[in-house]
């Protein structure tokens, strides 16, 4: 009998050994969130412990494993429902508090069987007491844990059934130091598709992408022959470097070539998305190509310089030149050249294209600066999208009046961003639902603009 007691106590002395190189180990446990680390340390330590125990053999060694397993368990449950109860995240456990919680809870068993060395091992009742005690334990914990994930899966099938709404993004520093995200009022998803609808249209309407790729093209355009200049100004380029002076040409090519094409894909994209949404034969079309011929008619500059385009991509990547001067105060100066006599040899069999001034291009005494011609052109590119936004946006004063019942719901003098929401959230498994989030400046010209005047 007294053989049978020693080897008890060896196999509790082994099991302690291999909790207390666990509790050792709970560094290398992984999971960065509070919840992830007790869920992989719980599962980690049943890992060791189950296989273990024999079903229906309750001894020294298998209370301890369990208690040691069952004080885990009950602290993974309270990190858990710490994540589901309490709503501001500055309160809940962190990695490190919840490892101190398991720290703790594994502490407590381990000085509890230690004392068994000088005590003397519990009686037999008394170990099938707190086996029992243990196990229950650990079902009530499941329990637990079993209705909260039915709540939480009852959230998620409401939220599911509720996925859009109008949604303020804002600071409230007494509840949260991150921004929050609140539900002013639910959608349907009809209203949700006309809100957004209205908006995207107002946004491409006043965002104006391809006139503002013109202009960010002509901005390259003219950094690159900055850069020239800089260079030159600060001696960083010498007037024998040719492999310098290829490589700023190279650059100044590739920044003329793409601002030509942003001219073509103005012209090109916009009437093809007039063809899209009238109908090719349609009056809209028709009116859009007029006041692109209109302008390649009356501008020499517009004309030539989309002209321009084609001979670099289809003629000669070089049908252009650059020169260098002095102004009156002797600052180095930099320009670039449309190649005159180039550009007539390429268009000599373009009749078609009755808006090309060739006569006037081959009347000119030298080739036209393609920075004058820039700065001829970009003052009737405004009035011309406004025009073209009149055909292709005719009914923007109802969507400005539908963004408007849109921001009608969100109550009156509230700071922040406004979203629509596009997928389940605001529960606690999801608590960020997918947004699109709504530019101010296209809200604000939606609150101002009442329509087209005549």
């Amino acid at each position: 009998m007294e053989d049978d007691e020693q080897e008890e106590v060896a196999r509790v002395r082994v099991w302690i050994g291999r909790l207390q190189a666990f509790a050792s180990s709970l560094d290398d446990i992984e999971g960065t969130t509070a919840t992830a680390f007790a869920n992989n340390a719980c599962e980690a330590l049943q890992g060791i412990v189950m296989p273990g125990i024999t079903p229906g053999r309750a001894n020294v060694a298998v209370l301890l494993m369990l208690e040691a397993l069952a004080a885990v368990t009950r602290a993974t449950t309270t990190v858990v429902m710490d994540w589901a109860d309490t709503p501001d995240v500055r309160d809940r456990y962190t990695r490190e508090s919840a490892q101190q919680l398991l720290q703790d809870a594994l502490g407590g068993v381990l000085s509890d069987s230690q004392r068994w060395s000088s005590d003397g091992l519990p009686p037999s009742d008394q170990i099938r007491q707190r086996v029992a005690a243990a196990l229950a334990s650990m079902q009530q914990d499941g329990e637990v844990l079993g209705r909260r994930n039915a709540e939480l899966e009852a959230q998620d099938a409401e939220a599911e059934a509720d996925r859009h709404g109008a949604i303020l993004i804002h600071e409230d520093p007494s509840r949260s130091d991150a921004p929050m995200l609140e539900k002013v009022c639910s959608l349907t998803e009809d209203e949700d598709k006309r809100y957004l609808d209205a908006y995207e249209r107002l946004r491409r309407m006043i965002d104006s992408e391809l006139l503002r790729h013109i202009s960010d093209e002509g901005d390259r355009f003219c950094d690159q022959l900055m850069a020239v200049l800089i260079d030159l100004r600060d001696n960083h380029i010498g007037l024998f470097d040719e492999d310098a002076w290829d490589e700023h040409r190279r650059k100044i090519r590739s920044a003329l070539i793409s601002f030509t094409a942003a001219l073509y894909s103005h012209r090109e994209q916009t009437v093809r998305a007039a063809k899209k949404d009238f109908g090719r034969d349609s009056e809209q079309v028709q009116a859009v190509e007029k006041l692109f011929s209109d302008l390649r008619k009356s501008s020499f500059d517009y004309g030539w310089l989309e002209e321009l385009r084609g001979a670099l991509q289809h003629g000669d990547i070089n049908a252009f030149g650059w020169g260098f001067g002095a102004s009156m105060h002797d600052e180095p100066a930099a320009n670039v050249y449309m190649k005159r006599q180039f550009m007539l040899d390429f268009t000599a069999q373009s009749a078609q294209k009755k808006w090309l001034k060739r006569t006037e291009l081959a009347d000119r005494g030298s080739d036209p600066s393609v920075l004058d011609m820039i700065k001829a052109m970009q003052p009737q590119m405004g009035p011309l999208q406004e025009k073209l936004d009149r055909i292709l946006y005719p009914n923007a004063g109802e969507d400005a009046a539908t963004v408007r019942e849109f921001l009608a719901r969100y109550p009156d003098g509230v700071q922040g961003y406004r979203a629509l929401q596009n997928g389940p959230g605001f529960t606690r498994r999801t608590m960020f639902p997918k947004l699109s989030l709504l530019a101010p400046r296209v809200l604000a010209f939606a609150d101002s603009f009442q329509g087209w005047e005549d």
